[in-house]
């Protein structure tokens, strides 16, 4: 299955963990989103989409346009952040500073307060993209999601430890192309190179 990403734009309320809180874009994360897909080529055979309307409503309007049908899944939704939800970044960062560094590096063994384990996560992710695999044989899809799912699927891709994760920068409106073989789940990026999406100090 080939699959492109896009993760949503810029939305209301700042730089904040926003994991399952549903809040809109803000009129530039709509023209990042529309500025991402100029970097792939368009030509998919339907729309999946997070039910996040930050997600969701893009993905509507490009059905719209695009008579391409669009689905919702919820598998493709954000990680949950727990008690961090609505919590800034750098309140986090500040206040939590412990707990904070040794989940970005080692997320297998922590979480946020009351958050999704990463390996609940990693496994809800997979499920739904096997589903799609086994559904839409031979299809190409545009995944409209979020930024920690498209990490997620980068690291997998590159058969890198989790706490890799931390190193990637994928930006408002960032988009990927890469192929799924849901029998040996793996994936094989095409787009793009990895000096566009890791972070180097």
């Amino acid at each position: 299955m080939r699959i492109d990403l896009l993760r949503h734009g810029a939305c209301e309320g700042g730089s904040i963990f926003r994991g399952h809180i549903d809040v809109p874009l803000t009129e530039l994360g709509w023209q990042q989103m529309s500025d991402g897909l100029n970097a792939l080529n368009g030509c998919w055979d339907r729309i999946i989409t997070s039910p996040l309307q930050r997600c969701d409503r893009f993905a509507r309007s490009l059905g719209a346009q695009t008579g391409l049908p669009v689905t919702s899944v919820a598998g493709i939704r954000e990680i949950g952040f727990g008690d961090w939800e609505g919590l800034p970044v750098n309140t986090a960062w500040t206040e939590q500073r412990a707990l904070c560094e040794a989940w970005s590096q080692n997320p297998e063994a922590y979480s946020p307060p009351g958050g999704e384990p990463y390996t609940e996560f990693r496994s809800r992710v997979l499920r739904a993209l096997d589903a799609l695999a086994t559904t839409y044989v031979g299809e190409t899809l545009l995944l409209v999601t979020h930024g920690g799912v498209i990490k997620l699927l980068l690291t997998i891709a590159n058969n890198w430890h989790p706490g890799d994760m931390i190193s990637l920068q994928v930006g408002y409106g960032f988009t990927a192309s890469m192929t799924y073989d849901h029998r040996s789940r793996t994936m094989t990026v095409s787009h793009p190179e990895q000096s566009a999406y890791v972070y180097r100090a």
